[in-house]
């Protein structure tokens, strides 16, 4: 009751919680040069060489001639003063802004006001995403019973386990059970409230082991495989060190991982009585190259069912020099001896401070004027690429154990907060079609990397006194790539599109909404971000046209097997990439909630899609068809087939240019912006053109639907008003 009196009168006090600030303009003539979200306030006003320049609470924003620049403050990562008379401004996801002034005078003033608002909040309520979320429920209170609940992320987000439980199908009777051991966060702060453990797991075993494990985040398991019972679970790293310590406990509850698999009733009749063809990998030592590509493709698929007894494989993410010298601090590594049914494989993943450092490289790379002669030999020293392949390598390794081998696998790093979700989501991304739809996606990310406690507050940025840079890593963006990577190769098997994972990249720094915000679900419970703030799955909603793949088709492959050889990966060039010039987004001014007596796909995209890049551009020509298209799959297949054969050349391309922005013209010099430049055409657009060589018509008639559905933030708007007036 309480709550809801605090939120009520929030929504009632909004103008007095989040008051609007005094307007400064650099000259009088100056108005705000764009249309303000709810809640947003333009603090200053003034002029750049050829551009108005203004500052919010949410936003900067320079207007050129032929141009707009957008970026939400919280997406810049720092802002210096260059040539005397340029700003330089570097964002988190590898955009560069720079922007010229007349004066040496004027550019020191607007680098004070630009450092000034990109510190990171001194307490969490300063984020815009408190602000907004105020303002709108202000504004339409009066709707409040009727659209009250459209910022909020569905009942496939918010009853998350209960129904994961269900779908996979857990014997709960035999098998496993749901722990409330960590009920109000009393065990773990970092963990969701309910986990799953072997049924005969006490909790007084649990307590003990999460006195054995990096920050008490115990064997927790995470996914089911619903055809033959093998699951996956995570954790942090045992902590070992030099004195060799070992704990009964947890030596008991992972050994009960596999023993549970085994009971599990549902599993049963898929398992062979009779001998043990599970493949061992490299005990003791990092999988290379050679020894990853036999490991994947020395075993049948007969041999492949036969699984007694069942081996648990630990999948220690860091290198074993990395796991060993972890001993110093307190931490270390499963020792095989005591873990007897057990076998430990090192993937040799870098640490974030080597993230950041490839990043920082790639980053550089990619906004270097003009364009370098040595780019693909800059690239690889970037070393991105490779990164991307290991954590692919280590989330196929999970694949073939749990799916072909039918073993239990058991994912940690150091913490278990950051390569951990890497590998465990991108692994039950290849394995279960669910999580490659709009919904399912939505959950993995809640689950996995919000409710198990990665910390997006310091990885991003935007937590409260977050000036520690060493903590900052862009580990949720390199998933996201991964993630592309496999909708390059796989098109017909992701619902969403590339415009959705470009948007989600964009929000996660954004801060418009409070998905992301704090470092784990007991923060955000206590700051109440999901009754305060908007969710971001309010915008990337199954029912918006404008983030649907128009190739998925449901009955695609069940489990990925993707090549992970960095000669076939790509860079993510509608995300890193510059175009050759700013260009003028979509407008702002659409309101967050439906038109009364429209159909859910014809709502507005929502002000979310503020003045932040659309995703998909319809000035480029493109040739698509529908993945249920029986021509177009035969194609594809064949296609991929042959892709499988040869493991040579580029995977799929997507058939969507990817250009986040419709060129307007070029920017004036001195000012220039990096933004999302097109991908590269490539072998799935040639294979469009030949399965529709001969349906010329309907090529045309697609190509003006998609072309409609690529406008992204104005067609919402068009529709919109149309439906006002």
């Amino acid at each position: 009751q309480d709550e809801e009196t605090q939120h009520s009168l929030e929504c009632i006090q909004a103008n007095q919680i989040f008051p609007r600030k005094q307007l400064i303009r650099e000259d009088e003539n100056l108005q705000v040069p764009f249309i303000e979200l709810h809640g947003e306030s333009t603090e200053y006003v003034g002029r750049a060489e050829d551009a108005i320049i203004a500052l919010s609470n949410y936003r900067l924003h320079i207007k050129f001639k032929e141009s707009v620049v957008n970026v939400p403050l919280q997406l810049i990562e720092s802002v210096e003063c260059r040539d005397i008379f340029q700003l330089h401004l570097t964002c988190k996801d590898c955009k560069v802004i720079r922007c010229q002034f007349s004066t040496f005078e004027q550019c020191q003033d607007w680098l004070k006001r630009l450092n000034n608002a990109i510190r990171p909040p001194s307490k969490i309520e300063d984020l815009f995403s408190f602000a907004y979320h105020a303002w709108c429920m202000e504004v339409y209170a009066s709707e409040k019973e009727q659209h009250g609940d459209l910022c909020r992320p569905g009942e496939h987000v918010t009853s998350r386990f209960k129904n994961e439980v269900e779908r996979m199908g857990f014997d709960m009777n035999n098998a496993w059970r749901i722990s409330n051991i960590n009920e109000k966060y009393k065990l773990c702060g970092s963990y969701p409230q309910e986990i799953i453990v072997p049924a005969w797991i006490t909790d007084k075993e649990l307590e003990s082991v999460a006195s054995f494990r990096s920050w008490k985040r115990i064997p927790a398991v995470v996914y089911r495989h619903q055809s033959n019972g093998a699951v996956i679970s995570r954790c942090g790293q045992p902590e070992v060190s030099w004195w060799g310590w070992r704990n009964a406990d947890d030596e008991h509850l992972v050994q009960s991982v596999a023993k549970a698999c085994a009971s599990d009733s549902r599993s049963n009749s898929n398992k062979l009585m009779n001998g043990n063809c599970s493949r061992d990998f490299s005990n003791g030592g990092d999988l290379s190259d050679v020894e990853f590509d036999s490991s994947i493709s020395n075993a049948s698929g007969a041999e492949s069912l036969a699984i007694q007894p069942q081996k648990l494989l630990i999948l220690d993410a860091r290198s074993y020099a990395a796991a060993v010298a972890n001993r110093a601090k307190g931490g270390g590594c499963e020792c095989p001896e005591y873990y007897p049914n057990c076998e430990v494989v090192f993937m040799g993943m870098a640490n974030i401070h080597s993230i950041r450092k490839s990043f920082q490289s790639l980053r550089l790379l990619c906004t270097q004027m003009p364009d370098p002669g040595n780019w693909l030999s800059a690239l690889e020293s970037t070393k991105w690429l490779q990164h991307l392949s290991v954590l692919l390598k280590s989330a196929l390794l999970v694949v073939h154990a749990v799916d072909r081998d039918q073993r239990p696998v058991l994912v940690h790093c150091s913490d278990g907060w950051d390569r951990t979700p890497q590998i465990v989501a991108l692994a039950k991304l290849l394995l279960d079609p669910y999580y490659r739809t709009t919904e399912g996606f939505q959950v993995l990310v809640e689950m996995e990397w919000l409710d198990f406690g990665h910390k997006f507050a310091d990885r991003c940025g935007h937590g409260e006194n977050s000036d520690d840079l060493n903590e900052r890593c862009p580990v949720f963006l390199q998933w996201l790539d991964c993630v592309h990577q496999l909708q390059r190769q796989f098109p017909c098997s992701f619902e969403f599109n590339e415009a959705f994972l470009v948007k989600l990249v964009q929000h996660t720094y954004s801060c418009l909404f409070g998905t992301f915000l704090c470092n784990n679900a007991k923060e955000r419970g206590e700051k109440h971000t999901q009754e305060r703030t908007c969710s971001v799955w309010s915008l990337l909603r199954a029912a918006n046209k404008a983030f649907r793949n128009l190739l998925y088709s449901s009955q695609s492959e069940s489990v990925l097997y993707p090549v992970c050889h960095v000669r076939n990966l790509m860079l993510w060039s509608a995300v890193y990439l510059p175009c050759s010039s700013p260009s003028t987004p979509a407008d702002d001014s659409c309101a967050p909630y439906p038109v009364p007596g429209s159909s859910p796909e014809d709502q507005p995209l929502g002000r979310s899609f503020d003045n932040l890049t659309t995703a998909c551009d319809s000035s480029v020509p493109t040739t698509n068809r529908r993945s249920s298209d029986p021509s177009l799959n035969e194609k594809w297949q064949e296609h991929r087939r042959s892709l499988e054969l040869s493991s040579l050349g580029n995977p799929g391309d997507d058939p969507f240019d990817g250009d986040s922005l419709s060129k307007q013209g070029r920017a004036p010099a001195g000012a220039e912006l990096s933004v999302a430049a097109g991908v590269a055409e490539g072998q799935m657009e040639n294979i469009l053109q030949e399965a529709t060589k001969d349906d010329v018509g309907l090529e045309e008639h697609l190509r003006g639907s998609l072309e409609t559905v690529g406008k992204g933030d104005e067609i919402a708007l068009d529709k919109e008003k149309r439906t006002e007036n």
